[in-house]
């Protein structure tokens, strides 16, 4: 509530309703808030400062506003001060059109979406505002019809004719967990999200055959389409979940670097890549800027899933909005300019560059490219992308977009290139 960058304590985290309403409310903020200044200031109440109380005001007026539910549920659940309970009255009376009057459409986007401004005028000249609007409603909903995506993990499967996908495919339909197989990504299933509890108790997760991973972060790795004998740099890649997907990709036959600048994060890679047999792989925590190696043009391949703002992952990561700003997107965009210069001296001559990240922001992908296309070929990517957004009203060869409301995904822009 003091607006500063927080961890939720272990021991709430394993407390799955408290995690709810810490994302939720965290996801509604500035709605949230509109709401309680509204009623209070109709009410002639002052405004709190005391934090509990105004934690109260804030769960059960997502309770209440967001959940329907009823004043005599909340009561049950928490003590009602006489100032709650005529708090909880007044909000039965409030007025979205009365609310909102007067206000621009940035305005009400933003109150009504509960995304900050900033995020809607970096957005709209690359996107139509209904366009605009659907993805960022299909992030902040993610509760009501969202599937979550699952990856078939299928390295060191003990038994040649041993089939991984249809012993989970029975296991599946036993249980009644309806999935469905991704038409694009074929070792990839989607489920409701009201599945994750028994799949998180099932044994194919417990013992590495089954990984919770976005379609568009599986989508990057199967466009670099790691070979066995390849020499694979992996730029920046903790926790690990990206790298262990190119040593399934390469059946544990390729050499690979997986480096990251944060070795808290790194070290988590440790446990991620022994739960899924991967091997092949070397940990290394260093600067991708300046990677402490001598030789040059030395990787037949490179990733960069390059930090960034985070802009197309408000739906698992929602404080995220609220970090959105001119400073923020800038130190990022630096960051990444940096990173792809360094690429530029470690990739071989007609070596293979994949560059992501998961932003919707222009500045952060097809801007980025435009600085390196001299030294590099655009290569072909899969026809289901979306186009690019277009700079100076041309589209940019080897880059693609995805999109929440079109692709399901977090919103990511991916391009591959060659080295010239």
């Amino acid at each position: 509530m003091k607006g500063a960058s927080v961890i939720l304590d272990e021991n709430y985290r394993m407390n799955p309703v408290i995690v709810h309403y810490y994302k939720e409310i965290i996801r509604h903020w500035n709605k949230l808030n509109f709401i309680i200044k509204k009623t209070q200031r109709s009410l002639n109440q002052n405004e709190l400062s005391n934090s509990y109380e105004i934690a109260l005001l804030l769960y059960t007026t997502y309770r209440f506003i967001f959940e329907k539910a009823s004043i005599k549920a909340i009561k049950e659940e928490i003590n009602l001060t006489p100032k709650l309970y005529s708090y909880l009255n007044q909000l039965n009376t409030f007025s979205w059109s009365k609310a909102l009057n007067g206000k621009t459409e940035v305005e009400k986007l933003s109150i009504d979406e509960a995304i900050p401004t900033f995020v809607i005028e970096h957005l709209l000249p690359v996107m139509k505002i209904d366009f605009l609007k659907d993805n960022i409603s299909f992030m902040n909903r993610v509760n009501e019809y969202k599937n979550i995506t699952i990856r078939i993990n299928n390295l060191q499967v003990e038994k040649a004719d041993f089939d991984l996908k249809s012993s989970i495919r029975k296991t599946f339909q036993k249980l009644g967990i309806s999935f469905y197989q991704d038409k694009h990504i074929p070792i990839i299933f989607h489920t409701p999200l009201r599945n994750k509890k028994k799949i998180l108790q099932n044994k194919w997760y417990k013992n590495g055959r089954l990984i919770f991973q976005d379609k568009a972060s599986v989508a990057v790795i199967q466009l670099l389409s790691p070979q066995p004998n390849e020499f694979i740099f992996d730029m920046c890649a903790a926790p690990g979940i990206k790298t262990s997907l190119i040593a399934q990709y390469s059946n544990n036959q390729a050499c690979i670097i997986s480096n990251d600048f944060n070795k808290a994060r790194l070290t988590q890679a440790i446990k991620i890549f022994s739960k899924l047999y991967v091997s092949n792989v070397f940990l290394i925590n260093a600067d991708g800027i300046k990677f402490p190696i001598r030789s040059k043009n030395l990787f037949d391949k490179i990733l960069i899933d390059a930090p960034c703002t985070g802009s197309g992952t408000f739906s698992t990561n929602p404080e995220l909005k609220w970090r959105q700003n001119e400073r923020f997107l800038h130190q990022n965009v630096v960051l990444q300019e940096k990173l792809l210069k360094s690429a530029l001296k470690l990739l071989k001559p007609s070596g293979i560059l994949v560059y992501s990240t998961c932003s919707l922001y222009p500045e952060e992908g097809e801007m980025q490219v435009l600085k390196i296309l001299d030294n590099f070929e655009p290569m072909e990517l899969p026809k289901w992308f979306s186009p690019s957004y277009k700079v100076k009203n041309q589209q940019i060869s080897g880059t693609g977009r995805l999109f929440p409301a079109i692709h399901q995904t977090k919103g990511f822009f991916i391009g591959k290139f060659k080295k010239k």
